[in-house]
């Protein structure tokens, strides 16, 4: 069965996963707070968010990842591209309630500054009440980096060029990991 996908346009979103299946939630440059509750079992969540912001832009972000029923899965893979004086604030929660057992949740945010003006504040959160769960949360936030941008030079690129390869292909893993998922946004 093809996952089913969610594209998310609007500052609330509470969506309820009450059917088993797969579902992928997408968004890009949002702001505001995403509630996804996994309420039955055999459910696969993977939600994506991209962030590419410039000039003064400024995005807050604030995910939950609710699993109330085992033998489910939750996948949060946020990106977020700093520029300028630029600012993205992402606040993430994974809850497995005493009542999920067997359940699998990840979440992950990645930031690129580009700017010393730029300022990224991650804060992934993990709240376990089951004892038989898998979770794992992680947050990194950096310039380019360094090695990958002389590798570039070093072989005849310009570093403009470079730093543009570099970030494009940065931000290409969100859409990498929605195509190996089967679908297309």
């Amino acid at each position: 069965m093809k996952p089913q996908l969610i594209h998310i346009t609007k500052k609330m979103s509470n969506l309820v996963f009450n059917t088993a299946g797969t579902y992928v939630v997408f968004f890009k440059n949002i702001e505001g707070n995403i509630a996804c509750k996994i309420t039955a079992q055999d459910v696969n969540l993977y939600m994506f968010g991209l962030y590419d912001m410039k000039d003064k832009e400024h995005f807050k972000i604030h995910t939950e990842q609710i699993h109330e029923a085992g033998n489910s899965f939750s996948e949060l893979y946020i990106l977020s591209v700093a520029d300028d004086s630029s600012a993205f604030q992402f606040t993430g929660t994974i809850r497995i309630e005493k009542s999920a057992q067997k359940s699998h949740a990840y979440q992950k945010n990645q930031n690129l500054i580009l700017s010393k003006d730029a300022f990224v504040d991650s804060r992934p959160i993990l709240e376990i009440l089951a004892d038989d769960v898998f979770c794992t949360h992680g947050s990194t936030t950096g310039p380019l980096p360094d090695d990958q941008l002389t590798y570039l030079i070093m072989r005849g690129i310009g570093e403009t060029d470079a730093k543009n390869l570099l970030i494009e292909g940065f931000k290409k893993q969100v859409y990498n990991r929605i195509n190996q998922l089967g679908i297309t946004v």
